[in-house]
């Protein structure tokens, strides 16, 4: 990551950006990066979508490089005709071909819809296909449609064209739908052993009993300037909030009424007044929490399971009292009474 001639840390350009089409999604996941579920909505409308994708692309071609742009969610196959209108429309205005699109392939239902929509995907030039299998999606999704998901598209977009998350989980699976509580758990310990989650949105509030925790202090001095000036990857969503990486409820601007490239230099020019930005990058989550203090919050006895799980609770804290709302939001992206009632009453999964 790169310094300005004042020593502070610089911007990087956007190269890879995900467009998160809807926060629903049939599954519930404990390890959502967000709180995707099937009552959630920030559907992104079909003009809106090509308007961001044409903005990511201008923003990468003004500073010579070439985006890379996929759809994701919650879940973007939830609405078919949309996700198909999108793509066509994309394609017509000669933007960026789609990179990937995300999905845990709970509509393959059967071998001729599952082949009749990648055949379509295929012609829209779609280069990859993402495929989530785990432990926690298979609480929500038979794996014979994952299965069938997979297999399908490497017969239609060929092998290099598929990839799954987890394959170690794919060549194993397990068939969570009918689990109970205590065989979920015995699943979700060395899933989490293996693939160390980022806990953030539900995982944040699902996971970290899952591991072991510290006190605060225990992350004082480990900044996220690298995460979040430092990445070359942002997520939009429906109501075109734009974020770092995978730190969804994290702001750094709005593209609804200004372009990608005017957020972006807005970024570069005033992150220091980004007051959770300014925290994070200059003295990490402990720093946040430090701010967060002086609006009350306090520090959990049970302590933090890393920086990041630190700073997702310090965000729901201040989000729950309307502090900063103009950085932290939006509401799916930050757990609800229903949430936080489920989670007091099980053990997290």
């Amino acid at each position: 990551m790169g310094l300005t001639n004042t020593g502070q840390p610089e911007l990087a350009c956007w190269e890879f950006a995900g467009l998160l089409l809807t926060y629903w999604c049939n599954a519930r996941c404990a390890f959502c990066y967000v709180f995707g579920g099937p009552d959630r909505g920030g559907d992104m409308p079909m003009e809106r979508a090509v308007k961001l994708w044409r903005g990511l692309d201008r923003h990468a071609a003004a500073n010579g490089k070439t985006m890379r742009v996929h759809l994701a969610g919650g879940e973007p196959f939830g609405d078919w005709p949309r996700l198909l209108a999108i793509l066509q429309k994309a394609r017509e205005a000669g933007l960026t071909p789609p990179d990937n699109i995300e999905t845990n392939a709970f509509w393959a239902t059967d071998d001729e819809l599952t082949r009749a929509r990648l055949r379509v995907l295929d012609g829209l030039g779609l280069r990859m296909l993402v495929v989530s299998a785990d432990v926690f999606h298979q609480q929500f999704v038979p794996f014979e449609r994952v299965r069938r998901c997979v297999e399908t598209a490497r017969t239609v977009l060929g092998p290099g064209r598929v990839r799954v998350r987890w394959w170690d989980f794919y060549n194993a699976p397990l068939d969570l739908t009918r689990a109970g509580e205590a065989e979920r758990r015995q699943a979700f310990d060395p899933a989490l052993r293996r693939h160390q989650e980022r806990l953030t949105g539900r995982a944040a509030l699902r996971l970290p009993h899952f591991l072991s925790r510290y006190p605060a202090a225990q992350f004082r001095g480990e900044t996220c300037a690298k995460a979040i000036l430092g990445s070359r990857h942002v997520h939009i969503d429906g109501h075109g909030n734009i974020f770092p990486g995978v730190c969804s409820g994290i702001i750094l601007g709005n593209a609804v009424h200004a372009t990608v490239q005017e957020v972006w230099q807005d970024v570069a020019q005033h992150w220091q007044d980004n007051p959770v930005v300014a925290a994070l990058v200059c003295g990490g989550s402990y720093e946040l929490l430090r701010r967060a203090q002086a609006h009350g919050f306090q520090e959990s006895p049970g302590g933090y399971a890393n920086k990041c799980h630190l700073c997702a609770c310090v965000r729901q804290f201040l989000f729950e009292r309307h502090i900063w709302p103009e950085v932290i939001g939006p509401a799916e992206c930050y757990a609800d009474q229903a949430e936080q009632r489920a989670a007091d009453a099980s053990t997290g999964v």
